[in-house]
């Protein structure tokens, strides 16, 4: 894990397989904890079912270990995010939680208005993205190791898109201008956030 941002006593943290990292003394308690993973599915609150949650990760591609830990992270919007943490990682994560703190993942960052959009979240080495039209059609997280996974990510989001239609809303999480540059050769209507 590794803390990205401390602001407000909220946080984002990477989840990179291990359990060891070092947070600000000045920290204190953390009332929000922004999880960046792969291991995270977006599914109606309805369909929800503890008992099942292994098997949907298995279902979508992610297998994940019988001792993982799923954290079931629910909205007033009827959609939760569930996401899956080792129990050691667990365990860190609840040392640094305030009382009443909880848990978010860029997956349920609201969009407001929806018209045809695609909504992307780029933090270098993850990419969040939710497809609507105009209802929610998609969410995913996708790992990202160099540019070239980046190209091909995007020339299939507007192979599957039409362009014409749907307005893209980034919300780029880097100071990188070569990858805000990779998306504009995509994309015509882009709106940064």
């Amino acid at each position: 894990m590794k803390v990205i941002s401390n602001t407000n006593k909220k946080v984002s943290i990477r989840l990179t397989g291990g359990h060891s990292f070092s947070v600000p003394e000045q920290l204190g308690k953390i009332e929000l904890v922004e999880l960046l993973t792969e291991r995270t599915l977006l599914v109606p609150e309805q369909f929800y079912a503890a008992e099942g949650v292994h098997a949907a990760f298995a279902a979508a591609g992610m297998p994940i270990e019988q001792e993982d830990v799923i954290l079931p992270i629910r909205t007033d919007k009827g959609m939760m995010a569930l996401v899956a943490v080792s129990a050691a990682e667990k365990e860190r994560l609840d040392a640094l939680m305030a009382e009443g703190g909880r848990y978010t993942t860029p997956l349920l960052h609201p969009v407001g208005n929806i018209e045809p959009t695609i909504w992307i979240c780029d933090t270098e080495d993850l990419i969040y993205i939710k497809v609507y039209d105009p209802k929610l059609q998609m969410a995913e997280v996708v790992s990202i190791e160099d540019e070239a996974d980046r190209d091909y990510l995007l020339a299939r989001l507007t192979e599957s898109c039409d362009e014409q239609r749907y307005t893209v809303r980034l919300q780029l999480r880097s100071n990188e201008k070569r990858i805000l540059r990779q998306y504009k050769n995509y994309f015509k209507r882009l709106q940064c956030e």
